[in-house]
Parts: structure tokens; C-alpha cells; sequence
């Protein structure tokens, strides 16, 4: 299973103001020793005004690259968090320690339920950890392991946070206990794995073919036209929106948005010029810029660049996965 160099190297770098050129010598060198899994697990932490937080990242192996997007392993050192998150794919989460409470836009409050399922997002939401210091276990669910896995299509979980073996069924039995045992992310991953591989092993097959069509679609531009997806696809545009909202939650063209959104907002997240630099001729003015990430970030762009929320930070540092993952991954 490969490792996820995630937040820490890089953090560790800057933190003993180690800079280009020589921190890409020092990745080339860890890499070569990833034969031996050995990685630097200095892990980055910010405080703002809030819980100092670390946040550990590993990837799934090739074979279930398709279905999970990475693991991950979340701390908050003293519970007070209070911090947003963007729009994302569906979220398997198992707190190992402390309590959280979802809540969206308007209002609603969602306590966590462990081990629970968080369908696919397209809003931002916010978390609150109370009590002792938060730990917690997850990994993203990508269309196509949700189409793999899951008893519901996906659009009657949108923003939704619900217990996961009302989606599972008994699927997974076994598996918490085993994460709750595990020392290390790694060994948590592996629990996960070896179910996965025996459940997909003997599921039905799932129209992956339509999945990947959907995928290279939204990869292939900030805009692109729902008649070139029907026209690849054989489908028409109600049997696509169908299909669509089954696996990835909703229609292609909010789809669209919460993608060309997300990017926009990872862009500014680690560029370096002004953030309407990265305006694209996608959205209609500025003030339509602003109100589309502010929608599926929570944050303003100005709130973006200086890294006013450290939990968007430190998962904005998915970039640094290009070329490891989707780049509906890596991009947002």
C-alpha cells in the first residue's frame, strides 16, 4: 500500500525552513525508501485562534484507487474545534476519542453517530468537537465504491450524516472493533482493505464504464457540455441526470459547479497572486466568483489565501497527491 506523503513532510520542511530546491532532493530520497514504508510522520499543525490540529493521509492501494480516495487520521489536541468544510465526496468516519456535531448551512445540527457515513456534500458544512481531544478515523468514498458498497443510491444521502450499517448492512461487521484495536493508520487502512477486496469480490457489477465516462467529464474542463457526456455515453440527458444523481448524489450540472468551485478554491489556496487572478471565464463577475466558493467552501477567497480555517488548509494540501490520484481529488 503506498504511502501518502499528506501535510506532514512538507510541513516538516517549512518548519526548519528547508526550501526549493532541496526539500524535492529530500522527497525523491523518501520516496525510494517507501519500498521499506518508511516515511517522516512530523505531522503539520496550525494554530488560529482555535485547536492545534494534525491531520495524517495514507493512500488506498491501486486496486481500490476507483473506490476509496485516502485514508486519513484526524486529531484535535484539546476538543474546542470549530472549523468548516467544503463540499465533498461521501465520508466513511469512526471517532476514536471525543465527541462532534455537524452542522449545515441553515442551521440544522447533526451530532456524529460512530461509525457513520457522510453522504456526498454540496455545501459546506460546519464540525464542532467538544470534551477531550478529538481523534478520528475515515476514508473517502468515491462514486464508484459507492456504487460497489452501499444499500441506497446516492442522492437520498446527500448531506447527510447517517450510521453506517444502515448503508452497509452487516458488510462490515467487525470492522470498528478492528479500527478501535489498530496502533497505526496503516493497520486501520489494512482492516478496511481486506474487507473491501471480500466485498467487491463478490458484489454485482456496477456500470463503472458510465462512472469513468462521468469522471473524465468533469476532469476534462470548468465547464464542460452536458452534450459531450451524451454523446460519449450513448445516454440521453434524462437517463445521465438519472444515473448521475444514483452514484455521485446529484445532476451534472450542480455537479459542475461544486467541481469548477472547488478548484477555483484550491488554486487560490496554493497560489500565490491575488485570488482574482484565478477568475476564469466560467463564472459571470467577480461577485458570482465569490458567492460560488463561499457556497461549497464556507470561506471567501480573501479567507482562503490566508488560511483563516486550518482544517480547509490542511485538507486543501490534497494538491500535493497529482499524478497519485483523480485529479477530482488532487484538485480539490
Amino acid at each position: 500500500m503506498g504511502i501518502l506523503y499528506g501535510t506532514h513532510f512538507w510541513a516538516w520542511c517549512e518548519a526548519i525552513h528547508i526550501k526549493p530546491p532541496f526539500f524535492h532532493v529530500i522527497f525523491v530520497f523518501m520516496s525510494l525508501r517507501t519500498v521499506v514504508r518508511l516515511v517522516a510522520l512530523y505531522v503539520q499543525k496550525k494554530r488560529m485562534g482555535g485547536a492545534l490540529i494534525s491531520l495524517e493521509y495514507l493512500l488506498p492501494p491501486p486496486d481500490l484507487a476507483e473506490f476509496i480516495s485516502a485514508f486519513y487520521l484526524f486529531g484535535s489536541d484539546d476538543g474546542a474545534l470549530d472549523d468548516l468544510e467544503r463540499a465533498d465526496v461521501a465520508q466513511y468516519r469512526l471517532i476514536l476519542s471525543g465527541k462532534a456535531t455537524m452542522y449545515l448551512p441553515d442551521g440544522t445540527e447533526i451530532p456524529y453517530v460512530s461509525p457513520c457515513v457522510i453522504g456526498p456534500r454540496t455545501v459546506a458544512t460546519r464540525v464542532v468537537a467538544s470534551g477531550q481531544p478529538m481523534k478520528l478515523f475515515g476514508c473517502g468514498i468515491l462514486p464508484a465504491g459507492w456504487a460497489s458498497v452501499m444499500k441506497r443510491p446516492a442522492h437520498e444521502c446527500v448531506n447527510r450524516l447517517l450510521p453506517a450499517p444502515d448503508l452497509f448492512g452487516g458488510q462490515y461487521k467487525g470492522v470498528a472493533e478492528r479500527l478501535i484495536a489498530a496502533p497505526t493508520l496503516q493497520e486501520m487502512a489494512d482492516a478496511v482493505v481486506e474487507r473491501t477486496r471480500e466485498i467487491l469480490a463478490g458484489a454485482k457489477n456496477e456500470p463503472l464504464w458510465l462512472i469513468r465516462a462521468i469522471n473524465a467529464w468533469l476532469e476534462s474542463s470548468l465547464s464542460p457540455d452536458i452534450a459531450t457526456l451524451e454523446e460519449k455515453t450513448g445516454l440521453s440527458r434524462r437517463q445521465l441526470e438519472r444515473q448521475t444523481k444514483h452514484f455521485f448524489g446529484v445532476a451534472p450540472k450542480l455537479l459542475v459547479r461544486k467541481y469548477r468551485a472547488l478548484r477555483a478554491a484550491n488554486a487560490i489556496a496554493q497560489g500565490s497572486e491575488e485570488w482574482q487572478s484565478y477568475m476564469d471565464d466560467a463564472f459571470y463577475d467577480q461577485s458570482h466568483f465569490i458567492r460560488e466558493i463561499k457556497e461549497f467552501t464556507g470561506l471567501t477567497p480573501n479567507a482562503i489565501r490566508d488560511a483563516r480555517s486550518p482544517l480547509s488548509a490542511a485538507t486543501f494540501g490534497r494538491y500535493k497527491l497529482a499524478g497519485e490520484v483523480s485529479p477530482l481529488v488532487s484538485g480539490t
